[in-house]
Formats: C-alpha cells, structure tokens, sequence
C-alpha cells in the first residue's frame, strides 16, 4: 500500500499524507551541454544531472471518507501550517514514498506550493506541491601562506555534512511498516529483522509493535 510522508529532523516531526495523489511526477533531467567546434561540428559533454524535481497534488480533508489512507487525520489547517512554519525556518524536508518501485526517502526542499478551496465544499483544501532534492554543500576554506617571496594558496576539504550521514544508519518508521519490511527494504534481507530489534531493545517493545514516527538504528 502506497504511503507518503514529509518531516523534518531526521522524521522525528511530520505527518503521513491523508489523501494519496493520483499521480506523482519525478522530473531527473540532465545538464548536458552541446558545442560547435570547428571542422567537427557538434559535440556535446556529460555533466552531473540537475537536482531531482518532484510534483504532486491532492486535498486536505476536512473530514475522514473512504478516500483518507491515513491512520491519523488532522484539520487542513494543521498540515498547511506545519509546511509553512518549515518553510519559513528554512528546514529541509525528508519526503518519504514507500509501496511503489520508485521508493523515495530523500531531502528536499519544497519551491512551490499551490492551495485552493471550492465553492460547495467548505473546508477541503486542494493542493499542489513542487520538491527539489537537497545536495549538502559546503565552502571550502583557503588559506593563504606567505613563503619568501611566493604567495601559496592551500584549500583544505569541505567538512563532511552530518545530516546525511546520520540518515543512512537511521530509518523513520512509517504506517504499515513491519520489522520484515524494514529489514528487506533496508539490508536486503527481511530475515534480518531481528538484528534490528535487538539494536533497539530500548525503544521497541515488542517485534510486531512499532509505530509511525519511531527512529531506528540499523545496523
């Protein structure tokens, strides 16, 4: 079963999206650029491809129908406030898409969000969402050192992001997941789900009760 997630803080904060879109649109477009050289015509050079883009929409219900795949619901007003204040702090967002071969669980920022409310329906607010994947970057520090004469410019490494690295040994659980899963989504091999219990003993009370929200280590 299809379900997508935004948060912040490693997961820790957010919400499951109550109504899933009918489609979702992941844009990977290329920065190739092409030249005209002179008795060869063109050519053209292989660059990193541009940050991922990602579009969806749907609506925010004022109440619960058969359509709410969301264990829990909130007003509309709950999820368009969370995603502004967010905005506004200049958070990251963690998008997770999981029950689909495009799984997603990645950084983003989000650069257009679009709200309508219709006549005749009071309440329900329909949306339109854009992400971009989020890169860490950081400025490298040059020194300058004089020697006689000669000025020589050192540039040492940027220092590694954090974030990232905390997020690739960590997993958000979301509505749905087993240990199995997470295992087999994770590792590779769902057989190994023990060895993520007894990683977190001290926040998993028992092997089939985990909940939405809850950080585990992983191996």
């Amino acid at each position: 079963m299809y379900k997508m997630y935004l948060g912040i803080n490693n997961g820790e904060e957010g919400f499951t999206l109550p109504v899933l879109p009918e489609k979702i649109e992941i844009n990977e477009n290329g920065d190739n650029k092409t030249f005209d050289v002179i008795n060869l015509g063109e050519i053209n050079t292989i660059n990193l491809p541009k940050l991922t883009e990602i579009s969806f929409e749907s609506f925010l219900p004022r109440h619960r129908g058969p359509y709410v795949s969301s264990e829990q619901l909130f007003s509309p007003d709950f999820y368009i406030s969370k995603i502004r204040e967010w905005r506004e702090k200049k958070q990251k967002i963690r998008f997770i898409f999981v029950g689909s071969p495009l799984e997603i669980n990645d950084l983003f920022t989000v650069e257009n969000l679009k709200l309508v409310e219709n006549g005749g329906e009071v309440g329900d607010i329909y949306y339109s969402i854009e992400l971009k994947r989020y890169k860490p970057y950081a400025a490298k520090k040059v020194v300058i050192v004089n020697n006689s004469s000669k000025a020589i410019i050192q540039s040492s490494p940027p220092p590694r992001p954090t974030e990232d690295t905390t997020a690739e040994n960590t997993y958000t659980v979301v509505s749905g997941d087993t240990l199995w899963y997470i295992a087999k989504k994770c590792l590779g091999d769902g057989s190994r789900w023990r060895e993520i219990y007894n990683l977190n003993s001290d926040v998993i009370e028992s092997s089939d009760m985990i909940y939405p929200g809850q950080v585990f280590r992983l191996p």
